[in-house]
């Protein structure tokens, strides 16, 4: 996990996770902060070797702790989160260990976290433990909330 050190201690990653937190203070709905990074790059590790992806941990960590930054974007300018998220994804990978083509791929999974991608891709697997990281059986603002019964979150998955 060496390799998402430089991400997570990154003065910039530190000062976007506060802006994020003050964005959010008086949300009522889910928020994009360390805690639900942290729950989405645990998720994505258990969804990930249950299928024997072939992914690193740490590179598993690292599209996990990047997939939401866009969301800095989407609250000051409505910029689609997932797209604006990748320069800024991509500033912070280039100060650490991953290969270019570990870097390609976790930018693929961060600019395609909310539609998916092919079975077993990082993308999907990121989409996939991003929406089971959502607790909407238990959420205070569910009877108000934007998302459809259908794509909401019911129950434990892991």
């Amino acid at each position: 996990m060496e390799r998402i050190q430089p991400i997570l201690h990154s003065p910039r990653y530190q000062d976007w996770l506060r802006q994020m937190d003050e964005l959010e203070a008086g949300r009522i709905y889910c928020r994009h902060g360390l805690p639900h990074l942290l729950d989405v790059a645990r998720i994505a590790a258990l969804l990930a070797a249950e299928r024997h992806a072939p992914y690193p941990r740490d590179m598993i960590y690292a599209a996990a702790l990047l997939h939401d930054l866009g969301r800095l974007a989407q609250y000051t300018t409505g910029a689609p989160h997932a797209q604006a998220g990748v320069p800024m994804a991509q500033e912070l990978l280039h100060e650490t260990a991953f290969t270019a083509q570990e870097q390609e791929e976790i930018l693929r999974a961060v600019s395609r976290h909310r539609t998916g991608d092919a079975p077993d891709s990082l993308a999907q697997i990121i989409f996939e433990a991003d929406h089971a990281s959502r607790m909407c059986f238990a959420c205070k603002a569910a009877d108000t909330c934007y998302w459809p019964e259908e794509r909401r979150n019911t129950t434990v998955l892991f």
